[in-house]
Parts: C-alpha cells; structure tokens; sequence
C-alpha cells in the first residue's frame, strides 16, 4: 500500500503544536515585537500607509501632502527613528476613487499599524468605518463629511476643521468687516458640499444678509466661464468658494474675465489655499480675496517642516505644509505611546489639550473622547505674489463664530 508524504499528527503532537502557537502569539509572533504583538509594529519597524490621490484632477492639490509627510519620516529616520524603530511609509494611489480607497485599505489593515493622511472628502468617508471598526487609527485626513468625526469616530482624528464650518466663519468674518449683503456660493462636490451651502446660507441669513444661489462644478472643471457669468448677472456682493487649489484659481480667473467679480469679496475654504492656486491665479484679484486657512501663512520660518522644505518644491505650498506638521505631530504622539499600540496610541492623542504638534504652522490642537477635530482657529488670508498672508484669525466653531470674535493680525 502507498503511504502519503504529508505528515500525521498524533493528538499528542496535536497538543505540543497548539501550545506552540499560542506560546508564540503570547511572544509577539513576526508582527509585534514592543512585547503586544501590536499589528504592524516590529523591534525595528513601525509600518504606516496611506491610500492618496496621486493621479486625476485631485492629485495636484492632494499629492504634496504625502510627499512631504514622507520627507519628514526620513528625516525622523535619518536621526535614529522612535525609539530605535525606522518608520515605513507605503502611499498607495486611489485616484480619488472611493471604490479603490477602500480596496487599498482592505489591502493593508492587517499589515500596517496606522493610516496616514487622506486628502479628500469622499474617499475618508469611505474607508472610515472599516478603519475604525477594525481598531486602525486613522490619522489627520483632510475631510470635509461631518459624520467622519461628528459624533467622534473611534480611532478617526481630524486636524483640519470641517468645510462646512469653514464657510459658516467666513461668513461671519466677511459681515463683521464689511458689513452684511448677499452672498452666492460655488463649491465641487467636496464631502458634505450641500452643508456648506446650507451653513452658508444660514450664516449669511443670520447676519442680515441674503442669499443670491448657487452652482456645483465637478472638481477639474476646465472652464468656469458659465458660473462666472451666472454670478455676473446676480451681482452678489461675496461669493463664497469650497473648490479645490486649481480649480478656484480657474474660478477667479473667470471671474476676472467676465468683470464679475464681486462687490466686497471672494470667501474660501481652505481647499483653495494651495500651491496650485498660487501658481495660476490672476493676481488682479488678490485684493478681492478672503481665504481661510488652517495653517499659519508665512509659517514660520524655524519651525522643522519649513525649514527641510525651503528647499524644495514645496516650500510655499500649505497643502505641504499641512502634510508635513501632521507628520510631525504623528510622530510627537507615537513617542508620548509607550508601549506603542494603536489603542496607546488613541489615548494619547485623545488626551491633548492645547497640543504644540508643529509650532508656527498649526495653532495648538486640542482633542478628547467626544471631539476628535483638532484645530479651533480658522486664519484668514490673502495671496500676495507666490505666498498667502495672514489678515485675520477667526474660531470657526458654530457657537463661537456665530458671537464674533474675529482678530486682526499683527
């Protein structure tokens, strides 16, 4: 009779190899290595991921942020990493696509300890839950969905204020400076974009003002020319923007163009404080535009992300700005993590009050277990030649910014 090669076990063998397994699981098996068998964390490696826009019409806007979250990793690596452990950082392309935001991410729960980043609204609100429901940290996205992290979210975290609450301050910011009028909004499809409208209008309708209309352009818009003269013939006196870098550029130009530019202003989220805006807007209408930013403009000039990106691409370019000082501030939070597991991890940003995670780019961040968005101060600021300036700083929260309390700088 033919014997097979494969191996039998005798329940006693049986045994011996399941004590084995477990004795190993206990040890940290390949995966851990702090002593937690934390998923992807080793003696010498602590794995991080991101699933990024680097190609379609998102990814001029989007790609800066990894690549300088990247240049700061190795830099931190350079210098003996944390705790002896080199960071490894694997961006993944998702085209903006939140189908394939959501494969990569099912592609790397498993394997790597935190996700990283994310610019844009829709894929975050497509790969939130699975992170968050398989105890994966996810980050400092930049999302525009409330209900990423409104209610909070375990293990979401979000630096950068909500769009929605964004147009709500400038509203108010923009009555309180100039006086209340009318108002017409343009966004793309940006996350919840029907909030932002909604927010805005409700601001300006508080405020005494009104509200003229609004249109929806799809991100990578090629020509604004409708819009503008849409607005033209409604002669708001703001109009109030939540497009992407480039995209709002294409808009004010068309502004421009057409001589419809408004009576008191541009208005716009953050999403339009971007490098790509700078390198394509026609500075006839710097003067016309109010923009708010989440991070301080001209940053300065010692803080560490300025000065490793001064060189580069990058150095005027906040989207950058912000993917760096985020970098930073993961990296301050996994030092404060001993031993460093997701949950440690969870727990130590959750227990940040007035946070320094990257002195002269962010204001101090502040989280808890009910509010898991970081950021309450919204910068109002101008383009002037190939920089923004800051003019204003504003809360942006809904109770705040409803009582005023706008300053100027300086």
């Amino acid at each position: 009779m033919r014997i097979s090669s494969a191996r039998k076990f005798t329940p006693l063998a049986v045994g011996v190899a399941a004590l084995a397994l477990i004795l190993t699981a206990c040890s940290g098996g390949g995966t851990g290595g702090d002593g937690d068998g934390e998923v992807g964390v080793t003696d010498d490696t602590i794995r991080l991921a991101a699933s990024q826009t680097l190609s379609g019409p998102g990814a001029a806007s989007c790609a800066p942020s990894t690549d300088a979250a990247k240049l700061y990793f190795d830099k931190v690596n350079a210098e003996g990493g944390i705790d002896g452990r080199m960071i490894d950082f694997e961006v993944i392309d998702d085209a903006y696509d939140p189908q394939r935001a959501l494969a990569n991410v099912r592609g790397f729960i498993d394997s790597k300890f935190a996700m990283v980043g994310a610019c844009g609204s829709a894929t975050a609100a497509a790969v939130y839950k699975t992170l968050s429901s398989a105890g994966m940290p996810f980050l400092f996205p930049t999302n525009g969905v409330a209900e990423v992290v409104k209610p909070a979210a375990p293990g979401v975290f979000q630096i950068l204020p909500l769009y929605e609450d964004q147009t709500a301050a400038l509203v108010h910011y923009a009555f309180e400076e100039f006086g209340a009028g009318s108002i017409f909004v343009v966004v793309n499809p940006l996350g919840e974009y029907e909030s932002a409208i909604e927010r805005a209008r409700e601001a300006a309708e508080k405020g005494g003002g009104e509200f003229a209309g609004s249109a929806v352009a799809q991100l990578g818009t090629t020509d604004y020319t409708p819009i503008a003269l849409q607005i033209k013939e409604a002669a708001p006196d703001f109009v109030v923007i939540s497009t992407g870098g480039s995209d709002s550029a294409k808009f004010v130009n068309a502004l421009v163009d057409q001589n419809a530019l408004p009576a008191k202003g541009v208005l716009g989220t953050s999403a339009a404080v971007a490098g790509s805006f700078l390198n394509s807007y026609n500075v006839a209408a710097a003067e016309h535009l109010y923009l708010g930013s989440a991070t301080q403009l001209p940053a300065a000039p010692d803080n560490e992300c300025i000065e490793l990106l001064s060189e580069g691409d990058f150095a005027n370019d906040p989207i950058a700005h912000i993917g760096c000082a985020s970098a930073m501030g993961i990296v301050q939070a996994m030092r404060q993590t001993s031993p460093l597991t997701r949950e440690g991890l969870m727990k130590t940003i959750e227990s940040w009050s007035g946070e320094d995670v990257s002195p002269g780019v962010f204001a101090p961040v502040s989280f808890s277990a009910e509010d898991h968005i970081g950021l309450a101060t919204l910068y109002i600021v101008q383009p002037k030649g190939s920089e923004f300036n800051i003019i204003a700083q504003c809360p942006y929260s809904e109770e705040d910014s409803a009582a005023g309390g706008c300053t100027a700088a300086g």
